[in-house]
């Protein structure tokens, strides 16, 4: 059953996000994704070390407050999805603080934000993508416009019990990533090995690339390329969860040069990093990528398993304000 909306004598305000309100995000969403029975992707420390960095550059972001209470989050931020300059759009509300007068009081504003961001860069859409678990937030979405895409995210993850043998071809070597030096060069290799971004959807981010690598507990290892002699052809990105050595690692991405695809050296670098993280003692390795990937198979041929708890939907809406409601006539 849900839980009954909170009786709120004063209303909650919305105000900009700040860097000090890293630690009541990150508790508003790991009660969210607690509800969900699931579990996010990172710590307090690490969240706190994301608002450090410009992840909001040239976005806005805005809190919802009720007393001391976080109410809800949200972002708008100029991004791209599927190949193209989208607005990413993000939003979470806390339980008992879901009914339409009170959540209106951040949503108005945030597509405000959202539009005004669109406008300026001239871009045509605004998107956002929840896990399929949550039935929370879709329907706020559907009121604001937004429509499910087709397309979703599909979640796997690896138990690293039996990982399968896929040795390089000859003429070929592993070696980690020397990062930051080497941050310029891991970027454009992503990017030409993502050359079909409406079903591979986006390379890593320069933002992103330099979060993971700067966790707490970060190893080189985490950044794998292969060679054919001496320049990079292929690579894997692979990020700590909250739960350092522990817990679970997402392989965030792996690409080939299109010239060398199907000689098996995706294979080679997603089992030599599965055997890295089986024997740092990890509990899993985790997934995801565009339902229309045809990585997916590759995936499933070497012992990744759907983990719906890691899949998303995303929702798709126009950039352009939607037409304000007729008066009704009595």
């Amino acid at each position: 059953m849900a839980a009954p909306e909170l009786r709120i004598a004063v209303k909650p305000v919305v105000r900009p996000l700040r860097r000090d309100d890293a630690r009541g995000v990150t508790t508003l969403v790991a009660d969210y994704f607690a509800e969900l029975g699931t579990k996010g992707s990172m710590s307090i420390e690490q969240m706190e070390q994301l608002f450090a960095k410009p992840w909001l550059k040239d976005g806005s972001g805005l809190l919802l407050e009720h007393g001391t209470d976080v109410a809800g989050y949200g972002f708008a931020r100029p991004s791209q999805w599927k190949g193209v300059d989208t607005v990413q759009f993000g939003l979470t509300l806390k339980r008992g603080y879901r009914s339409r007068e009170t959540y209106r009081v951040l949503t108005d504003p945030l597509m405000g934000a959202a539009m005004e961001i669109a406008k300026r860069r001239g871009i045509d859409n605004i998107s956002i993508h929840l896990r399929s678990a949550d039935t929370v937030h879709p329907p706020v979405l559907l009121e604001l416009g937004f429509q499910e895409h087709p397309v979703s995210m599909l979640g796997f993850s690896h138990d690293l019990e039996d990982i399968p043998s896929r040795p390089l071809p000859r003429g070929f070597h592993f070696r980690p990533a020397r990062l930051p030096e080497e941050n310029g060069a891991l970027l454009a290799l992503m990017g030409a090995a993502f050359d079909d971004r409406d079903r591979q959807g986006e390379p890593i981010s320069d933002t992103y690339l330099e979060f993971i690598a700067g966790k707490f507990g970060f190893k080189p290892e985490q950044v794998q390329l292969v060679e054919d002699g001496s320049s990079p052809v292929g690579g894997v990105i692979v990020d700590a969860g909250s739960n350092v050595g522990a817990g679970s690692y997402t392989i965030l991405e792996v690409g080939v040069l299109p010239g060398l695809r199907r000689r098996g050296i995706g294979s080679a670098l997603l089992c030599r990093q599965l055997e890295w993280l089986k024997a740092l003692g990890a509990s899993a390795a985790l997934a995801g990528m565009f339902s229309s990937n045809i990585a997916a198979t590759l995936f499933w041929r070497l012992g990744f398993r759907p983990d719906p708890l890691r899949t998303f939907r995303f929702f798709v809406r126009d950039a352009t304000p939607l037409p304000s409601p007729e008066p009704v006539n009595n």
